[in-house]
């Protein structure tokens, strides 16, 4: 054969070979070119964002009752866990020894009296004896009365009295055990009013204040969930934990118990009218947010149209975009991840996108 004929045979060959690799070739990028997607309209919503954190019951009338005279207890006036009325005697503490310290002091007080009157009747009708005599026995007088005083108040303890009404939830004193002043003989609580106290971390001390929000709940599930507000923000910051102290009040209707634990969630910030999206769908390129929104180009076909956005607080996965998005926009969701600015896109349902992907 001539070679110059089976050189361009050799030629038309490789050439036929690329324009047919080249055709298929450009297929291939025109099928990555569209990506199938998922959108989802953007509308303007409420953002809230919470606060977990766990408590514990309590209430303002929650004391130690301690004694204040030293002595046996005799007798519980009431049983553990009954209801007091304010007045009623809780306990008795033996009071024969401070019964004979009176009955001495009496005995004293009167003489000491005697004394003094007569004294005084010299000393100012007779003009006889010294000025200091008379003012010794008055003051001897005086003294003697303010211990008998004492030894009244000291017999009036004996008797330890419910200071209001409420539970005698546990007697730290058995009886016939020895009560000393300023030990604690009776835990005692009242129930007019309950509440959650809590301590917050101090980083949120700038968004929790009185009044804001808070769900409360008693159990692993929520099904008993109690909507209440903050009664109460301490002023300062506890340095050994870092945190200060809440309160809530809890409604009286309600079976509370001292020391229950409650989970609360708090509300520490609620925006209205605010465009809120999933942060998955939010990227970062070269120090910018941006996201994507379906646009379409000159030939009429759907395209992946990239949007700068300036973004707001986060909860959780959702945060809140500023900038960039509008109502009635239509956010790339499913497939945002594949794309670029200006490629094509098609829109799919979710059900669809399954189905192609399988």
């Amino acid at each position: 054969m001539n070679r110059s004929l089976i050189t361009l045979t050799l030629l038309s060959t490789t050439l036929f070979w690329a324009c047919a690799e080249s055709d298929e070739t450009q297929i291939q990028e025109e099928a990555v070119r569209t990506v199938n997607v998922k959108t989802q309209p953007i509308q303007a919503e409420t953002f809230t964002s919470f606060l977990k954190i766990v408590g514990s019951v309590t209430t303002s009338d929650d004391i130690i009752i301690s004694s204040e005279v030293s002595g046996k207890v005799m007798v519980h006036n009431v049983t553990e866990g009954s209801w007091v009325q304010k007045g009623r005697v809780i306990l008795s503490i033996d009071d024969s020894r401070l019964k004979q310290q009176k009955a001495q002091l009496e005995a004293a007080a009167s003489q000491a009296k005697e004394n003094y009157e007569r004294l005084k009747r010299i000393y100012e009708e007779d003009q006889v004896g010294s000025e200091i005599n008379y003012l010794n026995a008055k003051y001897s007088y005086e003294q003697a009365n303010a211990q008998l005083e004492l030894i009244k108040v000291d017999l009036n303890n004996t008797k330890v009295k419910a200071p209001f009404s409420g539970y005698a939830e546990t007697f730290l004193v058995q009886e016939g055990e020895m009560a000393a002043p300023g030990a604690p003989i009776v835990r005692f609580i009242g129930s007019e009013k309950y509440v959650v106290t809590a301590g917050i971390p101090a980083r949120y001390s700038d968004v929790v204040n009185q009044n804001d929000k808070v769900r409360i709940w008693f159990d692993e599930e929520e099904p008993d969930t109690l909507m209440g507000r903050i009664s109460y923000v301490a002023k300062s910051i506890n340095p050994k934990n870092r945190t200060f102290r809440v309160e809530i009040e809890l409604p009286k209707e309600g079976s509370y118990k001292v020391d229950m634990i409650a989970n609360m969630q708090l509300i520490t910030r609620e925006e209205t009218d605010v465009i809120v999206i999933s942060e998955e769908f939010i990227y970062s390129k070269d120090g910018r947010f941006l996201v994507y929104v379906t646009g379409v180009d000159e030939e009429g076909n759907s395209i992946a149209s990239e949007r700068t956005v300036v973004l707001g607080p986060s909860y959780k996965t959702r945060v809140i975009v500023r900038e960039g998005l509008l109502p009635g926009d239509q956010l790339i969701t499913i497939g945002s991840a594949f794309l670029n600015d200006q490629m094509r896109v098609a829109v799919f349902e979710a059900e669809e996108l399954t189905t192609l992907n399988k």
